[in-house]
């Protein structure tokens, strides 16, 4: 529910759809291949890494496919630890931290 919340969020078109989509797929197959056989000069596509919002969702869902939990256990981490480095900011700004 929340992966599909994130995609529909973060794709604006249905053509940056299926980028994000074809560049999951693509770094799975990779994956697959033996690490020596793998073609070194391969990278995303041109429109992932000019764009931050794809940039993020293709790294998130990188993420969750090689490993889901690990995925889960940031999701329910992140929000916990924000507020505690906005806390540690303002206490240092305010000459409290030094």
């Amino acid at each position: 529910m929340l992966l599909r919340w994130l995609i529909r969020h973060l794709c604006r078109t249905p053509a940056e759809l299926r980028v994000v989509l074809h560049a999951i797929r693509e770094y799975q197959l990779r994956s697959v291949i033996p690490f020596d056989q793998r073609d070194p000069g391969w990278t995303f596509d041109r429109r992932i890494t000019r764009s931050v919002r794809l940039s993020l969702l293709v790294g998130l869902l990188v993420v969750h496919a090689e490993n889901p939990q690990v995925f889960a256990a940031a999701w329910i981490a992140l929000p916990l630890a924000l507020p505690l480095a906005l806390l540690l900011g303002l206490l240092r700004l305010a000459g409290g931290l030094r």
